[in-house]
């Protein structure tokens, strides 16, 4: 039956959209936490709790603020709001609530980005600061890459090949030696560490985001449902829209994690110095 080929289309169409923007959000935000927790656990072990001080003073100010840039985005009431704290019996050391009302679409979709907040603004205060403290051919958002493909698939391999020579391209332009004698880019090293290393989302922040993402499972099946019945270049601008955004934020997630697996590294390496001069002096 017709309708039945029509529904099912459209089905394949929404959920070929929906992991499109997701996939790479939920990959990254595995290898961030692993990261994160790794990098905890021997800052913890070398410093005792207080090691985590090292970069929370910077990080979590920024996760947290991520949260409440997306509540007033997506018009969630924030009632209350710790930027940083002392750590707590649960290891918090800072947080956002905020409500919202169900019954608007618009609000629920809310809570996901709202959830993924971190891995956004974390990414954006990279870019933002090697921008701002290093020459314009650093900028994740020159003309050259910001021209993301029209068709951008987590499952396409010349998709993954565009992206890494961006990448590798972008990293070029950081580490280049004339950077190693200016102090801004030592800087701007010093404020990336900081916040890719408190990147990865707490159990309360997948919870929310997860809520979410049944919200805009249910937009994507009206505009493409919309689209089958209006107009069938609907869904060829969305994908577009959403290769692009992907293109953009799969590249400032990249050079988020390469400094979340830095500090990783120097945390091991801290780690393994202080239990080498203990044993000696043993």
């Amino acid at each position: 039956m017709p309708w039945v080929s029509i529904a099912l289309k459209i089905i394949g169409l929404t959920i070929s959209e929906w992991f499109s923007l997701l996939g790479g959000l939920i990959v990254f935000g595995f290898l961030f936490g692993l990261l994160e927790r790794e990098t905890n656990s021997r800052m913890i072990r070398t410093f005792g709790i207080k090691g985590i001080y090292f970069t929370a003073w910077l990080g979590t100010p920024i996760h947290e603020l991520s949260h409440v840039v997306m509540c007033l985005v997506f018009r969630h009431k924030v009632t209350e709001v710790k930027l940083f704290q002392a750590i707590g019996p649960d290891g918090t050391i800072g947080y956002v609530r905020h409500t919202y009302r169900p019954d608007r679409l618009y609000q629920r979709i809310g809570n996901l980005f709202i959830g993924i907040a971190p891995l956004i603004g974390g990414s954006l205060s990279i870019a933002f600061c090697a921008r701002l403290f290093l020459s314009s051919d650093v900028s994740l958002f020159s003309s050259d890459r910001a021209n993301a493909p029209l068709f951008f698939s987590l499952l396409d391999l010349p998709s993954w090949v565009v992206l890494w020579k961006a990448v590798f391209a972008l990293f070029q332009s950081l580490f280049v030696v004339d950077h190693f004698s200016n102090v801004w880019f030592w800087a701007f090293m010093l404020i990336a560490l900081c916040v890719s290393s408190r990147m990865s989302l707490s159990p309360e922040d997948i919870r929310g985001a997860q809520s979410g993402t049944g919200a805009l499972l249910v937009l994507f099946l009206i505009v493409n449902t919309l689209s089958s019945l209006l107009d069938h270049g609907l869904y060829q601008q969305m994908m577009h829209g959403i290769a692009r955004l992907n293109f953009i934020m799969l590249l400032m997630l990249s050079l988020s994690l390469f400094f979340a697996f830095l500090i990783f590294l120097i945390s091991s390496l801290l780690e393994f110095v202080i239990r080498y001069i203990k044993r000696r002096n043993s």
